[in-house]
């Protein structure tokens, strides 16, 4: 354990310009009037922001509102756009929400909705905050028909805030909205935000998708608007808070002694997993009752728990995972933490707390590093990014990712419809440097899979047949904005009761057992004893032979399928009978994980057998049966 100081930082300031102006403040932060300069005198379509948690950001994005007859916010988590929401009704401004529960209905009648909900709230509203998945809905062709892309014709002007929060697979998709955004509007206005970040993001959209972009950093000095506080940094040699429970419970117990009140939230704890998350949150409840008692929990488990709603409840610390590294707004003076291995995600978590009052965070599974002598904040984060490995987004995977997305969406239409509206091919197809190379890929694929178990053509169990159907499956990744999951209803404890939620089956039974199956394959779980390891293995639709082990951590699970799917494709090369580009097979899965991509066929334990039924249009259902042993 060691323990530094990483102390305040400020911003330069200058007098306000513009709606900034016409505020309460004397002064604006310089970033904020560039922001603010870019909205009325820019010329370039696209402005990338660069400005630290708790800078004030969402200050800006009310300039935008102000000029513009609709403006879209875009925002990575349901719970961040409900948060902001709240803040610009205090604000006065007129924000209608849209999300998965705001439409109904599927297909046809979901795009109907989609426009109809546009066509209300333009008059009405002056601002409409979504999720991105919403709109990639759109462009794949999820939400069916030609016209539901004209939803981008309803704005001119686009946030995307804390862009930094997308993997490769989602930001290809966020990269064609750009376009489709700039394209159709006569005078676009897209706002990139973000405290970290992806640089590779930003200079894609400038030298392929050929957009000028404005680029805005918020300048650090020494004597400005004070906007963080000094920090007390703990590093302990742990790597989990789990491992180190007893002593972070007796922390929150000092923490809560030291106070009178405990109706607003200033301590958080961040695992890596949900699992931990739970874990913690249980141990609380039978082992520091009264710790409990002012503690809430809000991970990923809880998302789509219908009993847990943080605006109606009154704690004092809030136990949450990377769901909580975006979004919250509440004066953390006491931060427990884990690292992230990502810098940016690591800025991103460690920027929760110091933002109004001095803090102290205690960071597990950090290790060794340029870390350790007292720092100023802007030199913190250099040393985040000079000692933790950030993932690289090459140029040519985001091409390729863009490509085959626009590929994707064309070859479903043409699929689907004899004809469709031309806009389509050249938001999709117009000017996306990839596009030809995998539009032919495509047609390959699904040209060599008409012929098997024709006369002449592959046999439904050669390898050929096998590795072209794998492949195809995998094309579903690229549906929606985030890949695929296979998710079902869980029954689980939470420590003062049990929770019911719907999440990933693949990634609960790594932590837990069935207990049971309830009517309507309802999944009690209960937790397992790590001492007693997870046996589950699965069996993938396409060239496997044998069942795929599923209780390892996804990237252990990603490295075996990738092993195993390029060794396939050399053997089928040598094979010398496929009529698709083994060169481009390879690629294919360089850039798309296929832990994303594939749903498995059967999940089996120890105890139970899950079927999946992967073959409507619809979510894959599941069936589950105890195994006769």
């Amino acid at each position: 354990m060691d323990q530094f100081t990483v102390s305040g930082a400020s911003l330069a300031t200058e007098s306000p310009k513009y709606g900034l102006a016409d505020g309460d403040f004397d002064h604006a932060r310089a970033f904020q009037n560039r922001v603010v300069e870019w909205v009325h005198e820019g010329e370039a379509p696209v402005a990338a922001l660069r400005a630290p948690t708790g800078a004030g950001k969402t200050a800006t994005f009310h300039e935008l509102i102000e000029t513009e007859d609709l403006t879209l916010l875009v925002y990575p988590t349901n719970a961040l756009l409900r948060q902001q929401r709240d803040r610009f009704d205090t604000a006065g401004v007129n924000a209608a929400v849209l999300n998965g529960t705001t439409l109904d209905g599927h297909g046809h009648e979901r795009t109907e909705n989609l426009l109809a909900y546009l066509n209300t709230y333009v008059n009405d509203h002056e601002v409409v905050l979504t999720n991105p998945d919403i709109l990639q809905a759109t462009i794949q062709d999820l939400y069916r028909g030609d016209h539901a892309i004209e939803f981008f014709n309803g704005f001119n002007a686009i946030v995307y805030d804390e862009f930094h929060f997308y993997d490769p697979l989602a930001a290809g998709g966020l990269l064609l909205q750009t376009k489709i955004i700039a394209e159709r509007s006569a005078s676009p206005k897209v706002l990139l935000a973000s405290a970290t970040p992806d640089e590779d993001f930003v200079e894609f959209v400038r030298t392929q998708l050929r957009l000028d972009v404005h680029d805005i950093e918020a300048e650090y000095v020494e004597s400005g608007d004070q906007f963080r506080q000094s920090i007390d940094v703990t590093r302990h040699e742990d790597r989990r808070i789990v491992d180190d429970r007893e002593a972070v419970a007796e922390l929150l117990q000092a923490e809560l002694d030291s106070v009178a009140a405990y109706d607003e939230p200033q301590v958080v704890l961040t695992f890596n997993s949900a699992k931990d998350s739970n874990d913690f949150h249980d141990f609380l409840a039978r082992e520091y009752p009264d710790v409990f008692e002012h503690a809430e929990k809000d991970n990923g488990f809880d998302t789509n728990d219908e009993e847990v709603d943080l605006d109606d409840e009154t704690f004092y610390i809030l136990n949450t995972t990377s769901k909580g590294e975006v979004g919250l707004d509440y004066d953390v003076t006491t931060l427990v933490m884990e690292n992230p291995t990502r810098p940016s995600a690591f800025v991103q978590r460690f920027g929760r707390a110091g933002r109004v009052s001095e803090a102290s965070v205690h960071v597990y599974g950090l290790g060794q590093g340029p870390w350790g002598d007292d720092v100023d904040f802007p030199t913190f984060v250099k040393q985040v990014y000079e000692g933790l490995q950030d993932e690289d987004t090459s140029q040519t995977a985001l091409a390729d990712l863009v490509g085959f997305r626009g590929a994707y969406g064309i070859a479903v239409r043409e699929d689907r419809y004899s004809g469709f509206n031309p806009e389509i091919y050249a938001d999709l197809a117009t000017d996306v440097e990839q596009y030809g190379r995998w539009r032919g890929f495509i047609d390959d694929v699904q040209r060599e899979l008409e012929d098997v178990g024709s006369l002449g053509g592959y046999q439904r169990s050669s390898p050929e047949a096998k590795l072209l159907n794998f492949t195809e499956q995998c094309f579903k990744a690229f549906r929606g904005l985030r890949g695929r999951s296979l998710n079902a209803q869980i029954e689980y404890p939470r420590g003062d009761r049990v929770g019911v939620t719907t999440y990933d089956i693949s990634r609960t039974l790594r932590y837990y057992d069935i207990e049971q199956v309830r009517e309507g394959n309802v999944l009690a779980v209960e937790p397992r004893d790590e001492a007693s390891p997870a046996v589950v293995t699965a069996r993938l639709p396409g060239y496997e032979t044998e069942p795929t082990p599923y209780h390892e951590p996804t990237s252990e699970i990603e490295a075996t399928l990738q092993e195993k799917i390029h060794r396939e494709i050399d053997r089928v090369e040598q094979r010398d009978k496929l009529d698709v580009s083994p060169k481009l097979l390879h690629r294919f899965f360089d850039i798309v994980r296929i832990t994303d991509a594939i749903v498995p066929e059967t999940l089996t334990t120890t105890t139970h057998e899950i079927t999946v039924d992967d073959e409507g249009s619809g979510p894959p259902t599941i069936d589950v049966e105890r195994r006769q042993v």
